[in-house]
């Protein structure tokens, strides 16, 4: 195998890429059944990656996508309201344990920083996983048949608890599901990862864990969207009945402990159901959710810290609403219910939020233009699923096993997902299939379509310019870079690019700005789209990334996606003046593409806010002729407002500095003048 390297960029010595690869394999062949394997693996690996980093300069966060950036937002946001919670209400010893365990997230930033750099670590991934789900389930079926008696009766049992044993077994099984979709698998390799996929879901079942199996009802209608797609409708329908059928055989089969455990939880739930007491593991856990949900209730903003559920727990069993031995507990079996214990709402939104932020990447994965990174997708996604919903019924980040398989689902499956892509983008891309047009419309753009033509020309099949009356160069320097250049008059800009649109001959058709400027990275992945014989999609939203104010800007508003790349038979523009769209035929299927389209937006403050001023004169016209109408002066300052807090909060544009809080001001200075230029239309009228 190959390994391409990204130009100009420091990457790990080869003898450093094998290490690593040779560490993540043990962690994940060995972590189930030795979990210090895995926590040695996890803390060997971030190590390494914090020595590294350090030495080739590589803590360079601004290099990560958004959405990885908002990630290791999350991890710092969540562990530090954690260390908050503990230093407000003070520490006893189990507190002490408990920063331990929850410092060890932070790990997962030069944990991802690292992966990312790494090109050997893929095939490490695939085959850890099938050797440990296997490993698992021999060991499972050796503990069955022989008799072994645990503490947990005829649960599988060893230095890993069941429910950890049982949930992880079925996060690998979950996840070699994309492995056995990989066309250039070999015969043998598939037959081996069928056999791996049925011997860690037996290890599950013989765990009793039953919690983890709550997964299927979520993943079943991912599955015939992502994975399922690119089978015949029989076989995607079928691999999902037969999941649905080894589901039912597993807590129905009376000769495993899944089924008893099954028959359990649902006796217990009748109970509960009828107002009766549930002496089961359910029921337990029902009474130690009610204590937790009670010690919500009277601190809901902040939480009672991380000692406030076993003093609550205390107090449940000396009024008698617990039984005495209820004190093994530490904590009330959930991680959303010890979020809310622990910090309140802001506690259970932080989890959320980390949570979101890596399941998102691996969801936004499958719109992109690359098939080679959607298996890794689908790997982490269900990686994070399953751990999401054991969750529910355990709390996953008060024991180090839960840490160490979080944060390793959480950082290894998305640098992984970037090395792929850097990959395969650097590699000979074949000729494309497909001609491509690019259309652009102008006018006194001298100063930047130079930039924009450059990028284009010579790359494109055929490069169209409608210029509506430059009153500078703009249309000299057009035509130092193409032929087709037509000097129009100015019918607004969704009318404008439409007619663009229409003098495209090629079936593909790219639609840019002035402002605008491909990145290598991105025209190597459209060529990449087009080189399919029949691309995926019928039109490719594209990322912008908006240069304004010295500074690069990657949040708020302006961090959009707008769709730019489509096939020319399925797509018209809008006719609006201002904010014109491309609409799509209604059955048309819409991707991603990740490289970069520079976005040179203003050319200084002035500038930007004339341009506001000019736009929302125009979107006020166009709102008061649909009929728009503003009744109540404040309307205008109350948009304002909220739109601020939109961008600047909600949209994280705070984590661009000074330069994503002048831009959240000037967008709302946009919307205030928007509308009070449409109350000004709507008082004319009277």
């Amino acid at each position: 195998m190959l390994h391409w390297r990204a130009p100009n960029t420091r990457q790990p010595p080869d003898w450093l890429d094998r290490s690593a690869a040779a560490v993540l394999f043990a962690s994940l062949a060995l972590g189930l059944l030795l979990p210090k394997i895995a926590g040695a693996g996890f803390l060997l690996f971030s190590l390494a990656g914090i020595i590294w980093l350090s030495l080739s300069g590589g803590w360079r966060l601004r290099a990560l996508a958004p959405l990885e950036r908002l990630l290791l937002a999350a991890v710092l946001i969540y562990v530090t309201l954690w260390l908050a919670a503990w230093a407000w209400n003070g520490l006893d010893g189990a507190g002490r344990d408990g920063v331990g365990r929850t410092l060890r997230l932070l790990l997962i930033i030069p944990l991802l920083l690292f992966v990312r750099q790494l090109d050997r670590l893929e095939p490490a991934w695939w085959l850890g996983l099938t050797v440990g789900a296997v490993l698992a389930g021999v060991y499972a079926w050796w503990f069955h048949l022989s008799g072994q008696v645990s503490v947990h009766e005829h649960r599988v049992d060893g230095p890993t608890n069941p429910i950890y044993f049982g949930g992880i077994a079925l996060a690998f099984a979950m996840m070699l599901l994309a492995r056995v979709h990989d066309a250039s698998l070999a015969a043998h390799e598939r037959i081996w990862t069928v056999l791996a996929i049925m011997l860690a879901i037996s290890a599950s079942t013989l765990s009793g864990s039953r919690g983890a199996w709550l997964v299927l009802p979520l993943l079943l209608p991912v599955y015939l969207v992502t994975l399922g797609v690119e089978q015949r409708p029989l076989k995607r329908y079928l691999t999902a009945l037969a999941l649905v059928l080894v589901a039912l055989i597993v807590m129905l089969n009376p000769m495993v402990p899944m089924s008893e455990r099954a028959g359990e939880a649902a006796s217990d739930l009748a109970r509960l159901v009828q107002g009766e007491q549930a002496e089961g593991t359910l029921g337990r856990r029902v009474v130690m959710w009610q204590i937790s949900w009670q010690l919500f209730l009277e601190h809901p903003l902040a939480g009672a810290g991380p000692g406030g559920f076993r003093q609550a727990l205390e107090s449940a069993i000396a009024s008698g609403r617990a039984e005495p031995d209820f004190l093994a507990y530490r904590h009330p079996h959930s991680a959303y219910l010890s979020a809310l214990n622990h910090g309140g709402l802001v506690g259970l939104l932080s989890l959320l939020l980390l949570f979101a932020y890596v399941v998102r990447h691996h969801v936004r994965v499958w719109h992109t233009g690359l098939r080679e990174t959607r298996l890794l997708g689908w790997s982490g996604l269900a990686a994070l699923s399953t751990l999401m919903v054991i969750a529910l019924t355990e709390s996953i980040f008060e024991r180090n096993t839960g840490i160490v398989w979080f944060a390793l689902f959480a950082a290894i499956p998305a640098g992984l997902i970037h090395a792929r892509r850097r990959q395969v983008l650097y590699q000979p891309a074949p000729p494309r299939r497909h001609g491509l047009s690019v259309i652009i419309i102008c006018k006194n753009e001298a100063d930047r379509i130079g930039r924009c033509l450059e990028s284009v020309a010579g790359w494109a099949d055929e490069v169209i310019v409608l210029d509506s009356g430059s009153s500078d160069a703009t249309v000299e320097i057009a035509r130092r870079h193409t032929d087709s250049v037509h000097e129009t008059d100015w019918p607004g800009y969704g009318r404008q690019k439409q007619r663009a649109l229409e003098m495209a001959r090629f079936d593909w058709v790219l639609s840019m700005d002035a402002d605008e400027a491909l990145d290598e990275e991105l025209r190597r992945e459209i060529d990449r789209v087009l080189a399919q014989p029949e691309p995926a999609h019928h039109g490719y939203a594209l990322t912008w990334l908006t240069h304004a104010f010295g500074q690069t800007l990657s949040f708020g508003h302006w961090a959009r996606t707008p769709l730019r790349l489509v096939m020319r038979e399925r797509a018209h523009f809008t006719l609006a003046q201002v904010h014109e769209k491309i609409v799509m035929a209604p059955d048309s299927r819409i991707g991603l593409l990740e490289g970069p389209l520079h976005h040179r937006v203003f050319r200084d403050i002035e500038h930007a806010r004339a341009k506001f001023d000019r736009y929302a004169r125009l979107q006020a016209a166009e709102r008061h002729q649909r009929g728009r109408r503003i009744h109540f002066p404040v309307t205008p300052w109350i948009r304002a407002l909220l739109n601020f807090l939109d961008n600047y909060f909600l949209r994280t544009a705070f984590l661009d500095g000074k330069a994503g809080l002048t831009m959240s001001r000037l967008h709302a200075e946009y919307t205030l003048k928007k509308y009070r230029y449409l109350r000004e239309l709507c008082v004319s009228e009277t």
